[in-house]
């Protein structure tokens, strides 16, 4: 198969939900880095209102053959009925990170 590499973006409701998304993604090598940011505010419609909350905004740096496990770690770990999952293909980087990324999902 052909890993190519990927950002998948996803939010979580609270840090700590987060950082234990992150630390299982890293621990089962489903990713090599997941940053966390500050919360950020998203406005969407759900069940018919317009809704504005505070999230953590998650970023995960992975390989194509790493999604499917990670996208079903993701579903039994968060709390939303539909998180978000927006995978961002071929992935193109510095050769010593993209290496970088490769060594630590092995």
């Amino acid at each position: 198969m052909n890993s190519e590499f990927c950002i998948v973006l996803t939010t979580c409701p609270t840090k700590k939900q987060a950082e234990k998304l992150a630390a299982e993604l890293i621990n089962l090598k489903l990713a090599a880095c997941v940053q966390i940011s500050q919360p950020v505010t998203s406005v969407y419609r759900w069940e018919d209102e317009i809704v504005t909350d505070a999230e953590m905004q998650v970023i995960i740096k992975t390989m194509e053959d790493k999604l499917d496990a990670a996208f079903k770690l993701t579903l039994s770990l968060h709390p939303y009925d539909i998180p978000q999952w927006i995978v961002l293909d071929s992935v193109s980087g510095s050769p010593s990170y993209l290496n970088w990324i490769k060594s630590s999902l092995q």
